[in-house]
């Protein structure tokens, strides 16, 4: 079984070329939404270009990744990140949401039981500012991120600016976490570090929607994989168990899901692969340990922050209340409610909720099977943690392109064949172009994408004329 991507033959492709050619895509992307009054259907054609952009050089340096010394792709990583520091937030106003749910915690008032629009008041401009879909909704996060907010909100007060940078470093802090762990997870693994590094770390997702839309998932998922990495380095298969890093791991995996309750699917995998590896008096520890750090994290968590337990109430029904148009169980529900309308009926809604049952049912029915194998030992708890995310993504009600990085970080580094990496990479790619980075009407969107495309591929072309794009050509590897 290959282990890493198949090796390129000497055909003269340049790293450094694509790296800043990259660079250079995200340069425009960042001064074209940067309010320097472009028509709407430029900014889109010219933002969509640069992110075209970046994302082919990200492909082209993943057909030499493994060639690549870490330090090389942690570089490429630092400035591809840089210029996205001074953009305007991306592709998303969720760190408005952010913004009202700090300040209505800063207020003292229970954000778990109220929406910007009852705390802040409905004319409050933080409140105009958040999408119309949640002014009305308590937070859909757990005390950890909510008292992360709260200490931002202390700081900057309403003022967005200094808000947007406190977030971001939030989410550089993740980005460090996952350059830390993702190598070492890897490893563990049989894949090869800079592979992972270039699939997960250099992942134009995490750009976009972490570094440029202030998400707080990779918040999340930096804790996760760090805590995963944790737990395993404790209860390695050579040498004494080390009690004090598995601490430090159900730590920190219980930060993360006290962020995103997601995170827990990945304590859940690694504690069924530590109970089947365990001594029956191991396995004793485990069962009743695991769970126990993890319960202690999290009341800790919400008493010390003094934010209580009322997002353990909202964890099923804010996010779903609006119908995300990417979520499959969602697009059936829509489908069945335009055959009604044809017939005079309004289906909608009572589809939805159905399909979204079933997708429930179907999901818990993949993760119990993927636990099974896991504990079977047909399975690494990694790749089965994986396995797990991408199965919320297809059986969940709500999918954004942000939350494709729960599943690229942890099958980045347990994917041990070239065509499932590939496979990886081609959907994020497509996720990474799938967002317009400006708003506009159907016209102007549907305009921009056209001439982005058009421009890309007059440069691609230009440049095969010209002899300048390499092709790369590829032999088998062993390794």
């Amino acid at each position: 079984m290959q282990n890493v991507l198949p090796a390129p033959e000497k055909t003269g492709l340049n790293i450094g070329t694509l790296h800043w050619a990259g660079f250079t895509g995200i340069v425009v992307l960042v001064l074209v939404t940067s309010g320097i009054g472009l028509p709407s259907v430029l900014v889109v054609a010219l933002g969509v270009a640069g992110m075209a952009t970046l994302v082919l050089c990200w492909l082209g340096i993943g057909r030499l990744a493994a060639e690549l010394p870490r330090r090389r792709l942690y570089w490429i990583a630092a400035s591809w990140c840089a210029p996205l520091l001074a953009a305007r937030p991306l592709f998303s106003g969720d760190i408005n949401s952010y913004l009202a749910q700090g300040l209505i915690a800063a207020k003292g008032i229970d954000t778990y039981l109220v929406g910007p629009a009852e705390a802040l008041g409905a004319d409050s401009p933080v409140t105009l500012s958040v999408s119309h879909y949640w002014r009305d909704t308590p937070a859909p996060y757990g005390p950890a991120f909510v008292a992360l907010a709260r200490t931002i909100a202390h700081l900057a007060g309403d003022d967005l600016l200094p808000t947007v940078s406190l977030h971001r470093l939030l989410g550089l802090a993740g980005i460090a976490l996952m350059a830390w762990a993702l190598p070492r997870l890897a490893r563990r693994v049989g894949v090869s570090p800079s592979i992972a590094l270039w699939l997960a770390l250099l992942n134009p997702l995490v750009l976009w929607h972490v570094v440029a839309g202030v998400h707080n998932d990779g918040l999340m998922v930096g804790l996760m994989v760090a805590g995963l990495e944790l737990v395993l380095m404790g209860a390695a298969k050579t040498g004494a168990v080390r009690p004090a890093l598995i601490a430090a791991g159900v730590l920190a995996v219980s930060a993360a899901a006290n962020v995103k309750i997601v995170a827990v699917a990945g304590l859940l995998f690694v504690g069924v692969d530590l109970f089947r590896r365990a001594t029956p008096l191991g396995r004793v520890a485990v069962a009743l340990g695991l769970p126990a750090g993890f319960a202690a994290v999290t009341v800790a968590i919400s008493l010390g922050s003094g934010l209580g337990f009322g997002w353990v109430r909202v964890l099923s029904g804010v996010s779903g209340q609006v119908h995300s148009w990417m979520a499959p169980t969602n697009e059936l529900g829509f489908l069945v409610g335009g055959v009604g309308k044809l017939f005079g009926a309004d289906l909608t809604d009572s589809a939805i909720k159905v399909f979204s049952l079933i997708g429930a049912i179907l999901g818990l029915a993949v993760g119990a099977r993927l636990l099974w194998l896991t504990y079977r030992e047909k399975m690494h708890p990694l790749y089965g943690a994986g396995l797990t995310f991408a199965a919320m993504l297809v059986f969940g009600p709500v999918v954004q392109p942000w939350y494709l990085l729960w599943t690229v970080a942890l099958l980045a580094v347990s994917l041990t064949t070239a065509r499932g990496r590939w496979i990886l990479a081609g959907i994020s790619a497509v996720f990474g172009v799938l967002l317009p980075p400006a708003n506009g009407g159907a016209l102007s969107l549907v305009l921009g994408y056209l001439i982005a495309v058009v421009l890309v591929g007059g440069i691609l072309f230009a440049l095969k004329r010209k002899n300048l794009l390499p092709e790369v050509r590829f032999r088998k590897s062993r390794t």
